[in-house]
């Protein structure tokens, strides 16, 4: 398992094309919502603005995890001229448009089922805060949501792969994802546990290092890899598992 993890900071470093397109999301999506989201003033304005984030965020996803596939793909291959690896890179990032092509509707479903169980969770969480017979402390009920978010949350590591891979609809996707997670339940929670310790760590240190930019900016850079670091990791995990 060390090795794994190990040989990953390799894939990570030669499939760092992926950063491109997923920083340039990242400061989309934030300059989306800087501009728009304190200046929505009617019903029609607030439709307006989440119906393009939704359509914006399935795009993105559908492209940039299709490319993760195939990025991994042209890491395995040996060039033995530049020529075809020039001819690859390009290709690679046709791979966008394709993934757009191909995942567009299914990640249009994910999200919308993961933001049906994202109200679900803030449901129960308000029940428990305001019922008066259970008398519950805030900083309390947090951390039982935060506990159920982690446990829900490993059942479903291998959803994305789940549909990029067998091209099969969200909610079977789902279930396999769930079923995949209870048969390498041995390594995949290990994996699990190791990057949920890492994120937050690094969540942690961001956000105690707003009074130092240099630390902050350098502290924002690590968490761009280690996204990237960890989705290679699930989808390579779930390569050696389940594909071939």
């Amino acid at each position: 398992m060390l090795k794994f993890f190990k040989d990953n900071f390799k894939y990570t470093n030669d499939c760092i094309i992926l950063a491109t397109p997923m920083v340039l999301f990242f400061i989309f999506l934030q300059l989306y919502l800087d501009t728009f989201q304190y200046n929505l003033s009617s019903l029609a304005s607030y439709i307006t603005f989440f119906l393009t984030l939704w359509i914006a965020i399935s795009g993105c996803f559908a492209g940039w995890f299709y490319m993760v596939k195939k990025t991994l793909q042209f890491s395995k291959k040996t060039f033995l001229f530049d020529t075809d690896r020039v001819t690859a890179l390009t290709k690679l990032f046709l791979c966008l448009f394709k993934g757009i092509g191909r995942f567009f509707l299914k990640f249009l479903s994910l999200i919308v089922v993961f933001f049906i169980f994202l109200k679900v969770i803030k449901l129960i969480t308000n029940i428990i805060i305001y019922n008066p017979n259970l008398n519950i402390r805030y900083n309390t009920v947090a951390i039982i949501s935060s506990i159920f978010v982690f446990f829900i949350s490993y059942w479903v590591i291998f959803w994305i792969p789940e549909i990029i891979y067998t091209y099969t609809n969200p909610f079977k996707a789902l279930i396999n994802s769930i079923k995949k997670a209870y048969i390498s339940f041995e390594s995949t929670s290990i994996i699990y546990i190791i990057v949920c310790i890492c994120g937050f760590a690094i969540h942690f240190s961001i956000m105690n290092s707003m009074e130092f930019p240099l630390l902050y900016f350098f502290l924002l850079l690590l968490s761009y890899y280690f996204i990237l670091y960890t989705v290679l990791l699930i989808f390579r995990h779930y390569e050696k598992n389940f594909i071939g």
